[in-house]
């Protein structure tokens, strides 16, 4: 079974990204899953149920500032 085009870069693409994962801190690491799952579990509450939580909100806040301080992203106002 020969692979089509677009798998062949897809499998590429995701063997550059495993690569990059592994070199990141663990520090790193928690903050894009911690940013993942507040992410998930927001977008969830907002689909279920229309509404949100204060403590939705409060994870969605320390994911960004972890996000922030992690990867020395800066505000560009």
């Amino acid at each position: 079974m020969t692979k089509e085009k677009w798998q062949i870069e897809r499998d590429k693409q995701h063997a550059k990204r495993k690569i990059a994962m592994k070199s990141l801190t663990k520090k790193q690491l928690d903050a894009i899953y911690e940013t993942h799952s507040a992410l998930r579990e927001t977008l969830s509450m907002l689909l279920e149920c229309q509404d949100l939580y204060l403590s939705d909100i409060r994870k969605l806040d320390l994911a960004f500032y972890k996000l922030k301080e992690e990867f020395n992203i800066e505000d560009k106002d």
